[in-house]
């Protein structure tokens, strides 16, 4: 499919994209993903700092190529006084600005909201940091495992005598991403009513603490802290991973209905009447025990079995589907989670769509991930450069197109 034959819901919208980290580019994917122009500007000679992470497939990051598709990028040098003016006639036609840098560099550089908004009033501008704008931490380094780590989130995962677990994907990242595009939407809307823009200040650490309410909630109400139940629930019993066969399987029995089911489906229906597990709060204080009586069926069952079975019986159930598994499965298949998009430098290759649907249409996929200042030239002409002016910001060393 060409790019001219795709639009998305934010199609003709345009981002100016300062964001160097996962948790700010994951915002601009979502806007790219839905049709907006995304300008990725990328520090001269090096690029966005995910361009020179292991692994690599000939020369180009697979994690920088997964997070960047329907994007554009510019190399330029913003230390110049030359390449300032190139990012205000940006700013001219832009819609939203979204950085991630150490908490006050935006500034320091003459590129923060204050000078921008000089520019253009209804600019939308995000800016989002390990800690916030504010606060004790706000000058220091913040990746999702520190984020995970500082929010009780970690503290929250693992085994109950075991140590705090990190999630296996970059949970606050992406949450974090989440939350910051919604607030910049929110911003757009305002924009479009009032004619003002104005500055969104987002704090990983802030973001991923929201993912703990419940902990939160239990200590605000209780004064108690419950913490790392491993593969179970800390409100239903059973409701977990459970060992089977040939791997892992999820059983939730949620109602008495359905635990009786549960029962019967595994063959255990003297559990029905043991006091121990009468009713939900029984259960879940004899949580272990009855996950050690569950599992001594359903090891010697197959994960696929387990679903079947206790899906007939309307429990809900699913086998713990391995990565490639879940990637290649009839529900990836059918409902066209992935799709194949040329990549340069690599070909062919499958990309995540956006889970977003409107009316029933997948977001398209319009290219994959831009080489560094593939687009330099491009966008340059957009805001009105001349070729000869072009011509002098590459002799200049201000823009480039490294191209890798």
């Amino acid at each position: 499919m060409s790019e001219l034959e795709t639009k998305g819901v934010f199609d003709g919208l345009k981002v100016l994209d300062f964001t160097i980290a996962l948790a700010g580019v994951y915002i601009s994917w979502q806007f790219a993903d839905l049709g907006a122009e995304v300008w990725k500007v990328e520090r001269y000679g090096s690029g966005d700092q995910a361009r020179a992470w292991d692994p690599f497939v000939n020369g180009l990051s697979t994690l920088y190529t997964a997070y960047n598709k329907n994007k554009k990028s510019i190399e330029m040098d913003l230390s110049s006084q030359a390449g300032k003016e190139v990012i205000y006639e940006m700013v001219k036609q832009a819609d939203v600005v979204l950085e991630n840098f150490k908490s006050g560099s935006i500034d320091r550089l003459g590129l923060g909201y204050d000078k921008l908004k000089e520019i253009n009033p209804k600019i939308v501008f995000v800016s989002l940091s390990g800690f916030g704008g504010s606060g004790p931490l706000q000058k220091y380094p913040c990746y999702d495992a520190i984020a995970a780590a500082r929010s009780g989130f970690a503290g929250s995962n693992g085994e109950p005598d075991g140590a705090p677990m990190k999630a296996g994907n970059a949970n606050c990242d992406t949450l974090t991403g989440t939350y910051a595009f919604n607030a910049a939407v929110m911003g757009l809307i305002e924009a479009q009513r009032t004619g003002t823009g104005c500055r969104i200040d987002v704090g990983m650490t802030d973001v991923a603490m929201t993912a703990c309410g419940e902990t939160v909630m239990d200590y605000g109400q209780t004064g108690e802290v419950y913490t790392r139940f491993g593969n179970h629930d800390r409100f239903v019993a059973p409701y977990g991973i459970f060992e089977a066969r040939d791997g892992w399987a999820v059983i939730i029995a949620d109602t008495q209905k359905r635990f009786e089911a549960l029962c019967d489906v595994l063959g255990l229906p003297e559990l029905k009447t043991d006091e121990q597990f009468s009713d939900n709060a029984a259960r879940i204080r004899n949580r272990d025990l009855l996950a050690e009586k569950i599992e001594a069926v359903t090891r010697g069952m197959f994960r696929r079995e387990i679903e079947q079975k206790l899906l007939a019986a309307d429990v809900p159930a699913s086998e713990v589907l391995p990565f490639i598994e879940a990637y290649t499965s009839e529900h990836a298949n059918v409902t066209n989670v992935t799709e194949m998009v040329w990549q340069e430098k690599i070909g062919n290759i499958r990309f995540y769509n956006n889970p977003l649907r409107f009316d029933d249409q997948i977001c398209p996929i319009r290219r994959g991930a831009p080489l560094l200042g593939q687009d330099t030239d491009e966008i340059l002409k957009s805001v009105g450069y001349s070729d000869e002016e072009i011509k002098k910001l590459y002799d200049d060393e201000v823009v480039a197109s490294h191209l890798y």
